[in-house]
């Protein structure tokens, strides 16, 4: 199975929703957006006849230590290669504190466990809840949509104006089922390997692609 490269030449294609100024839910620390009802959002969903190799991801991330995980779609018939639905990177220093508070010290780890919640609308939700993230080496998220529904805007038809969503892709996050949802200062990357919307993450929740 192969895997895309985490470094490498990217084509930014789309740059949205901020100029670097992380905005996010409140308690973040950050400037805030406003919050948005689930109800007035459209959602990514798979495509159809797509799944998951597996609904959840467990990895410990340690200060001091970059590191990263990932999840990947089952590859489709006739292809030997699968697609990637997901890459979390956690910078050396991007650990700040714990949900009962208290600091990182170098060396320190925790267990980071990435579950599935809503695979029609491609929901996932992070834990430990409370789990801080520093502000200037934030964490990282990227997910990809290769594999989401082309007919983006659910009329039936594949065309152009689901093509042109594309520029209003952004990570959105929910601090608890049936609460309001956040967007965050995302960015949409496409190169050969790739088709992503990638967001720093300063704290866990649920998250996922929406406009």
């Amino acid at each position: 199975m192969r895997r895309s490269r985490w470094l490498g030449l990217t084509f930014t294609a789309l740059l949205a929703f901020g100029c670097g100024t992380d905005t996010t839910a409140p308690g973040d620390g950050n400037t805030n957006t406003e919050p948005v009802p689930q109800s007035q959002l459209t959602f990514l969903r798979p495509a159809p006849g797509v799944a998951l190799s597996r609904d959840s991801a467990v990895f410990w991330a340690k200060r001091g230590e970059d590191r990263e995980v990932a999840m990947y779609y089952l590859p489709t018939p006739g292809s030997s290669d699968s697609v990637r639905y997901l890459r979390f990177r956690v910078r050396k220093e991007a650990l700040l504190t714990r949900p009962d508070g208290s600091a990182f010290a170098e060396g320190d780890s925790v267990r980071i466990t990435i579950r599935i919640r809503d695979f029609s609308n491609l929901i996932t939700e992070f834990s430990p809840s409370g789990l801080k993230f520093s502000a200037s080496k934030p964490a990282e998220l990227r997910l990809d949509f290769r594999n989401a529904d082309p007919d983006r805007n659910r009329d039936g038809v594949v065309n152009a104006a689901d093509t042109s969503l594309v520029a209003s892709f952004a990570i959105w996050k929910q601090e608890a089922v049936s609460q309001p949802w956040y967007k965050l200062t995302s960015a949409v990357e496409v190169s050969s390997n790739f088709s992503e919307v990638k967001a720093d993450i300063t704290s866990f929740t649920n998250h996922a692609v929406a406009w």
